[in-house]
Parts: C-alpha cells; sequence; structure tokens
C-alpha cells in the first residue's frame, strides 16, 4: 500500500481557512497532552495557552511583530506563485528599518512627525524594492540562482548594520545607536493597520492585475504564458519590487514601533524575514491570507518568553511551536490536496 497526495480539482478545493483552524485547534490539543511531559503538567500547559490566548496584552505585545513578519510574507508569496524563490525578505526587512532610522535621526528631525513619519517608511519600503530588485535583475538577466543570492545578500545587510553601530552610528561604548525621538514612536496597532492595508493592496494586485494572472501562470505554463503575451521576466521583475517593497515597509514599521535604535546583529539577522517565509507557504501563498499566518506566527513567537515564565522548559516551548505550526500547515495542505491510497 503506498499513500500520495494528488491536487484536489477546483470544485473539490476545502475552505483553506477552515482548515486551517482545525489543524491550529489540533496543534494546540497535541501540545497540551504533551504537557505531561512537562513540570507543569497538562493541567498547567492548558493554564498556560488559555492565559497567552484570552487575555488582550499578549496579542497586543505580539503586534509589533506582525508587520514584518506578514509584510514580508505577503510579497514572498506572489514572488513564490512566480517561481521567484527568494530569502531575500530577512535582508530587505534590515534594509527598510535602517533606511528609516537613518532618515528619522539625521535627516528629517526638523519637519513635522507625521511627514518625517510617511516619508521614512516610504523610503523604508523602496530601500526594500531595490534590494530585491537587485535579486530579480541578476535572476533574469544572468540566470543567477536567486535563492543564493538572496541569502548573499541578508549577509551584506546584517553586516552593514554591524558597521553602522560599531562606527559611524555608535552611540556610547555599546555597539548600538542613539534611540529614536520619542515622538517617532507609534503604537503596535498602528503600525499592524498599516501593514494589513498593504497587504490588503498586494492581494488586490493579485487578484485584479494582469500582474496576478502573470504571476500564477508563469510557474506552471510557462510556455502557454509566453504565448498568450506574458513577458516573465518583466513579472519576475515586478515580483521582486514588491516583495521587496512589502519586506522594507515591515523593517521600517518595525524600527519605529519597536525597536527606536539600531543594535548589532547576529548572522541569523533580525530572524522576522525567516519567519516570513513560513507565515507565507502557512498561508498557502496568498496574500491576504498572510494577515491570519503572521497573526500565529507572531503570536507564538511572544509566548516563546510567556511561556517558560508560567513553568515551561523553552525545550517544550520550541517543541509547542513547531507542533503547532507543522499542525498548521498539513491541515491547510489538505484542503488543496487528497490522499490517495495506492495498492500494491
Amino acid at each position: 500500500m503506498r499513500l500520495t497526495l494528488e491536487p484536489r480539482a477546483p470544485n473539490e478545493r476545502r475552505n483553506p481557512l477552515l482548515y486551517g483552524l482545525a489543524g491550529l485547534g489540533v496543534g494546540f490539543l497535541i501540545s497540551v497532552l504533551l504537557g505531561s511531559l512537562t513540570p507543569v503538567g497538562v493541567t498547567g500547559v492548558a493554564r498556560a495557552f488559555y492565559v497567552n490566548l484570552s487575555e488582550p496584552r499578549f496579542w497586543l505585545l505580539s503586534l509589533p511583530y506582525f508587520a514584518p513578519i506578514a509584510a514580508s510574507a505577503a510579497g514572498l508569496a506572489l514572488a513564490y506563485r512566480a517561481g521567484f524563490i527568494t530569502i531575500g525578505s530577512e535582508g530587505q526587512v534590515i534594509l527598510g528599518a535602517v533606511a528609516a532610522y537613518g532618515l528619522l535621526y539625521f535627516k528629517l528631525s526638523t519637519i513635522p512627525t507625521v511627514l518625517a513619519l510617511a516619508v521614512a517608511v516610504l523610503a523604508a519600503a523602496l530601500a526594500g524594492a531595490l534590494y530585491g530588485f537587485i535579486v530579480g535583475i541578476l535572476r533574469v538577466y544572468l540566470g543567477a540562482n536567486e535563492t543564493l543570492v538572496s541569502l548573499m545578500l541578508n549577509y551584506i545587510a546584517v553586516a552593514l548594520v554591524n558597521y553602522l553601530v560599531a562606527g559611524p552610528w555608535q552611540s556610547g561604548p555599546f555597539t548600538r545607536t542613539e534611540p529614536l525621538p520619542d515622538k517617532f514612536w507609534v503604537s503596535g496597532i498602528a503600525a499592524a493597520v498599516i501593514a494589513t492595508i498593504f497587504i490588503a493592496l498586494l492581494e488586490a494586485l493579485y487578484i485584479y492585475t494582469r500582474l496576478g494572472v502573470a504571476v500564477d501562470s508563469i510557474s506552471r505554463a510557462r510556455r502557454a504564458a509566453e504565448t498568450y503575451g506574458i513577458n516573465p521576466g518583466r513579472a519576475i521583475l515586478a515580483v521582486a519590487l514588491l516583495a521587496g517593497a512589502a519586506a522594507g515597509l515591515g523593517g521600517g514599521l518595525y524600527m519605529v514601533s519597536e525597536q527606536h535604535q539600531l543594535l548589532s546583529l547576529g548572522k541569523q539577522g533580525l530572524g522576522y524575514g525567516y519567519m516570513g517565509i513560513l507565515a507565507a507557504w502557512l498561508a498557502g501563498l496568498r496574500p491576504a491570507a498572510t494577515i491570519a499566518a503572521g497573526l500565529l506566527i507572531t503570536l507564538l513567537y511572544n509566548m516563546f518568553v510567556s511561556l517558560q515564565l508560567q513553568g515551561i522548559p523553552a525545550s517544550f516551548v520550541l517543541a509547542f511551536e513547531a507542533v503547532i505550526v507543522l499542525s498548521v500547515l498539513a491541515f491547510s495542505t489538505l484542503a488543496r490536496y487528497k490522499v490517495v491510497i495506492h495498492d500494491g
């Protein structure tokens, strides 16, 4: 007997949201049962989950991370649909944060606050877009592997931050910059709303414009797409720009809503761009669905500390998060694919 996954016909596809919620429930249930192996037991783990999910303050604490993760995921969803497998959102988030900080601290401190924030956030999106465009150009005109190129660019972005905080932008004896003035701090709610609006725009582009048709067609039937006048190279450049802009925007919003200053980074960077990759796949590569996937990832990310404070060892918290994510991913996949049993 052999099991395979086969795509469902369009009229057989299930509601991905309902399947994702079912997966979420199963993931939490398995995690609670695994709680019997922890010092706090099943009831302690169940209580910890209840506290984290029912108290609004935990949701609010998660919001600042929503912008970089969900925005990155929405851009990556378009890129992956086009067969452009970039992992450069991490570097683009970092570059967006650098652009926003540099403009607000050094150039825009004397103009009206709202105007300065608007310019900084737009500049962050532009910085991310240009960084993503480099990857697109190398893929389209030189045939470079976008995954490797974007990974190398992530390291360059990390190196840039470490150079700035240890050199020209350093403040005091530590490798960090001065915080932004208080007037440039915005709430996590405001950042999440802006990110959600941008994601909605990406969804509209995907549904209602020719770009959405191009994105879907060039990865599935490239020759047929070319026959109907779609230029694959132009479509890839477009998604490279949009994915970079989304991640850069997320980085700029994270800077003004949470971090407020630049700090030295390890090789992994901030990590939010990489989480965006996971959120994009959880969302089934639909920009709109990255809102729900981003909320889930940010909530789990925030739980890492709060669950430990309630007596659950860190290793188990990581295991719970992995179980929940894998469960949602498995159920979301079953909405689009069916399990077929083959004899012999």
